[in-house]
């Protein structure tokens, strides 16, 4: 009698449902990979947006100036750089300023990028003549960009300087008197400046004085 076999057939099938089984393992490691370096990015996705929103972007770059003129402060010079980002976004609608002196408080006084005044050839004087406060708007701050590209963003290869003028028969910030100012970039931490008036401001007009 001849006896069948099937040994062939078996190892055919056998090589089938291990070829199977690696196939499977094989996709479910790419995806378990895969979802890994996901949510390694995620993660440090989350981490550079949380160090982003507890740290300014902004840092002085200088002395802080005021001008005086007849023993009242009329304007305020800050300085600025940008530091650990390429740019920083200071639109209008996208960058808050608020100011604080003595018992007067202003919210939001920035109206802006001056992308027409280059303050690499141009006087303080004349940068600050184009800001116009009155009764109205007492509190105003405009910032301008060295070599500006007509743009709002502050790129970190620029030279900022925010200048905040103020009307004097309305807001008085004389000597002694303690100056808050805050410019709090979209989704960052805020830049805080304080100072306090010298005590003895000199008698004149348009007198630049350092103090800080």
């Amino acid at each position: 009698m001849v006896r069948k076999t099937r040994k062939g057939m078996i190892g055919i099938e056998a090589a089938i449902v291990l070829i199977a089984f690696v196939i499977v393992a094989a996709a479910f490691s790419f995806m378990v990979i895969n979802m890994g370096m996901t949510a390694t990015q995620k993660g440090r996705e989350s981490i550079t947006s949380g160090l982003q929103e507890t740290s300014s972007p902004l840092t002085i770059d200088g002395s802080i100036m005021i001008r005086e003129t007849n023993q009242y402060v009329d304007a305020i010079i800050i300085p600025l750089k940008v530091s650990g980002v390429d740019y920083v976004p200071m639109g209008r609608n996208r960058t808050v300023v608020s100011f604080r002196v003595g018992t007067s408080a202003y919210p939001n006084i920035y109206i802006g990028v001056d992308t027409s005044n280059d303050p690499a050839d141009t006087s303080y004087n004349s940068l600050i003549s184009t800001i116009t406060v009155n009764s109205s708007y007492p509190v105003l701050a405009k910032l301008f960009l060295e070599n500006n590209d007509g743009d709002d963003a502050f790129n970190f290869y620029e030279k900022g300087y925010l200048i905040i003028r103020i009307d004097t028969s309305t807001v008085s910030v004389q000597s002694r008197a303690e100056v808050v100012i805050e410019v709090r970039p979209e989704r960052s931490a805020p830049l805080t400046v304080e100072f306090v008036v010298p005590a003895n401001l000199p008698q004149g007009t348009n007198v630049y004085i350092t103090v800080v």
